[in-house]
């Protein structure tokens, strides 16, 4: 069974304006949020899925360009973050640049946070994860997380250009955790300004997410995911703490894809909230009428091809995922809850299983 992280640590590092640059083409005003931001040596670490957004880093930065670290594996292990630190401090980077998935801009937080440097992203998938101050490494002890200010892009470029022709699996992926960011957060008593996000959030990338898995390709459709992914991360930000799908689904990403988690659990979990997921029922009910808030994400799971099974629990056995495992990883999740009311949906959702 996976082990259980240590509790989130929350720093009290204001987070920075962040700067956010929309449209196609966007790539193109990197050297000028350089010179907003005063940096002269960029250092960008990048997977190879960002391949074709790179080589057009030389001409656009030109001397300011220090190279790419490139070894971007999933889950930030301590390792590598540690490697990628050293080769900042190396080259004397006075900001980090960050293109690609979840793992890319996790990596460029772990730099930027150790080294105290700014940090650019340019996301190229839908996780929203550019505009939260959290991030996380993966250790001996398993995922360990945090959020502070300091990792929070001080600049973000959405250039719908540089996801175009994303596979299936990388939309679906990606996109299920902006999801997941959204209905957390309507089960929460956020902020309007969260809430309002959350709601707006969910809407833009019902449809979108569902159009680029079905095989849409459009501009207006890659926009739409993009400015959905960004308002979900936003309002998880805000929200200033992570749900109990995204605690679950962290300590067990390393058994699975982070996405078929998210499917599984999300509508085990909003039935485990109880009352306090009434915002995301009505927020569910309004994209998806007649239907129950949980059997809408389920079905929503499948449409994108996550799963094939619209029952949670056969799909969550399926994978290996039974009650026999997941009751004791979730009594202490319950055990570790930040307040009663999160650990009392953990007990529910033990007792569900």
């Amino acid at each position: 069974m996976a082990r259980t992280a240590e509790p989130v640590r929350r720093s009290r590092d204001a987070a920075p304006e962040q700067n956010l640059v929309w449209g196609s083409g966007s790539l193109r005003e990197l050297p000028a949020m350089t010179d907003v931001l005063d940096c002269r040596r960029v250092l960008a670490v990048a997977s190879r899925s960002a391949d074709p957004a790179v080589a057009r880093l030389p001409g656009l930065l030109g001397g300011r360009y220090l190279g790419r670290w490139s070894d971007v594996p999933a889950h930030v292990p301590a390792h590598q973050a540690n490697l990628a630190v050293g080769s900042a401090q190396e080259t004397h980077a006075d900001a980090v640049l960050a293109i690609g998935g979840g793992s890319a801009i996790g990596l460029g937080k772990i730099v930027s946070l150790a080294l105290r440097l700014p940090l650019i992203a340019v996301p190229t998938t839908f996780s929203g994860s550019e505009r939260t101050s959290r991030y996380f490494v993966t250790t001996d002890r398993g995922k360990e997380t945090g959020t502070s200010g300091r990792v929070l892009p001080r600049a973000v470029l959405y250039d719908p250009d540089l996801v175009a022709g994303l596979p299936r699996e990388v939309v679906a992926g990606s996109g299920i955790a902006a999801v997941a960011h959204c209905l957390e957060v309507l089960c929460h008593p956020a902020s309007e300004e969260a809430l309002a996000s959350a709601r707006e959030g969910l809407l833009l990338l019902w449809d979108s997410l569902a159009s680029l898995t079905g095989g849409a390709d459009d501009l207006s459709t890659r926009q739409d995911a993009l400015a959905g992914a960004g308002l979900a991360g936003h309002a998880l930000h805000e929200l200033g703490r992570p749900g109990v799908v995204h605690q679950i689904c962290d300590l067990l990403s390393t058994r699975c894809g982070q996405g078929l988690l998210y499917a599984l659990f999300l509508p085990l979990v909003l039935r485990a909230y109880g009352d306090a997921a009434d915002g995301a029922r009505a927020a569910l009910a309004e994209l998806r009428p007649g239907v129950s808030a949980e059997q809408a994400v389920a079905e929503f799971a499948v449409r994108l091809g996550l799963t094939a099974e619209a029952d949670p629990r056969r799909a969550a056995s399926a994978v290996g995922l039974g009650a026999a495992e997941l009751r004791p990883l979730l009594a202490e999740l319950s055990v570790a809850a930040g307040d009663r009311a999160e650990a009392a949906v953990f007990e529910r959702l033990a007792a569900s299983c």
